[in-house]
């Protein structure tokens, strides 16, 4: 169960937000959904059209006009002192609701009365998605976030019949089938003349994956997210059903694997425990498969001892690596900071895996994870049987603590300091108890792992 009200997936400013929605799927819900559950002064507009039965879900509508611009500026006022809430449009043509121009938001947003300004910037025809032609979309300039929508039902019909413009769609993605992939709904909403079309230099963009309410529906559109941030002007992903009484299910963010691969493994004696054979390939090499396998936006791998020998598993793998010059006096802590201070801003929170622990299964990563985009919290560790272990997930409000902790210390400091913070997973295995710190541990657990029937 979510954690999220739409405000929060957002994550708005408490006033001066001008959000344009764009796209298709369901944006009229979206904005109504959104500015009921907003506090203060909200205007809620359009620059296109919608629906004139769509006006009977606002408590008040102001009809704005040139020829009398200072009324309708004046009945605003009184509907915002009234209710805090007004639908502005620019009058009724047959059956749509006529949009306002462009640069009115802007103005409005300036006013003292008002918060937040919700604008309908585009129009889909009913679809859940599209493709704008030319005069499209009709994004206030002054926008601060931008909201491509999609409805996951974009998956379930013939393409002719699910977009909006597919003579356009088809001419963006060059290649389409009969039907579309996840693949090809990212790549539209992802595409500088798709949904990220006439967004605003200094704007956010937040796409708003809609009517996800089945567990193979929640499926599809994390595996859209998960190609969605691979686009850098895409802050985070929100999956939801804007009319349900939970309209946020889950918040994607960049989440990047760290793996901490630069220990001497002492105990080990002659062996460096991550270059040791296991299965078909290295202890690293299988932790690094088990990554692979999950939802995490990038892996690095810090090395240490036999540097060389790591980078080359890791950069097999497609993952990136970085050196920590103190592994022989720092532990682990010093490994974890060396990664904290090179991930790039985008990211929000590492995921911290010890190399020698191939046993543990991409499902419990991601038993984390989705803790983590349901916003349990910003501190989450699995336990088997009451017993925490690892990975564990380290959000970026705690990045500054965990550099600031001292040479000798150890990241469990900042679990113990932030326990009534930190969310438990239970997980349906001990693999999370287990390491390979001595020979003995290591043949048992690779005999374990090549030959679970006998185990």
């Amino acid at each position: 169960m979510s954690n999220f009200t739409l405000p929060t997936a957002f994550n708005l400013r408490p006033h001066n937000e001008l959000i344009a929605f764009v796209g298709g799927g369901g944006k009229t819900s979206l904005l109504f959904a959104l500015g009921a559950a907003l506090p203060g002064g909200r205007i809620l507009t359009t620059t296109t059209r919608i629906f004139a039965a769509q006006m009977s879900r606002a408590e008040a509508v102001i009809f704005f006009t040139a020829e009398d611009a200072e009324g309708a500026e004046r009945k605003i006022g009184e509907a915002l002192d009234e209710l805090g809430v007004c639908l502005v449009v620019g009058g009724v043509a047959g059956d749509k609701a006529v949009g306002v121009p462009p640069e009115l938001p802007g103005v409005w947003l300036a006013r003292p009365d008002v918060n937040f300004v919700l604008v309908e910037a585009d129009g889909s025809r009913m679809r859940p998605i599209k493709a704008p032609a030319a005069h499209e979309p009709v994004i206030p300039p002054a926008s601060t976030l931008v909201v491509p929508v999609v409805g996951i039902d974009a998956l379930d019909g013939r393409f002719l019949d699910v977009i909006h413009r597919p003579e356009i769609a088809a001419e963006l993605l060059s290649v389409v089938g009969e039907r579309l992939s996840v693949a090809d709904v990212a790549r539209l909403i992802a595409h500088p003349q798709g949904g990220l079309k006439g967004v605003p230099e200094g704007a956010r963009v937040v796409p708003f994956i809609n009517k996800v309410e089945t567990a193979a529906q929640l499926s599809a559109a994390r595996q859209i997210a998960h190609h969605l941030l691979h686009t850098p002007r895409i802050e985070q992903v929100i999956i939801g059903a804007a009319k349900t009484e939970q309209p946020v299910r889950e918040v994607h963010r960049r989440v990047t694997a760290v793996i901490l691969a630069a220990g001497e493994a002492k105990r080990m004696g002659q062996h460096t425990k991550q270059l040791l054979p296991w299965g078909s390939t290295t202890v690293l090499g299988q932790t690094l498969r088990n990554v692979q396998q999950t939802a995490v936006h990038h892996t690095l791998v810090v090395t240490g001892h036999e540097a060389e020998a790591v980078r080359q598993i890791a950069h097999r793998a497609g993952a990136d690596t970085l050196h920590n010059p103190s592994y022989a006096t720092g532990e682990m802590l010093s490994s974890l900071q060396t990664a904290v201070r090179t991930v790039d801003e985008s990211v929000t929170a590492v995921l911290v895996l010890l190399a020698d622990q191939p046993m543990v299964q991409p499902e419990t990563m991601d038993r984390l994870l989705t803790a983590y985009w349901q916003g349990h919290s910003d501190l989450i560790a699995p336990t088997f049987n009451g017993q925490r272990g690892n990975p564990v997930l380290i959000g970026r409000r705690f990045f500054a603590e965990l550099l600031a902790l001292p040479t000798g210390d150890a990241p469990r400091t900042l679990l113990r300091r932030h326990a009534d913070q930190l969310h438990l997973v239970p997980v349906p295995t001990d693999d999370i108890l287990r390491d390979l710190d001595s020979p003995e541990q290591y043949e048992r657990e690779r005999s374990r792992w090549e030959s679970p029937t006998k185990a």
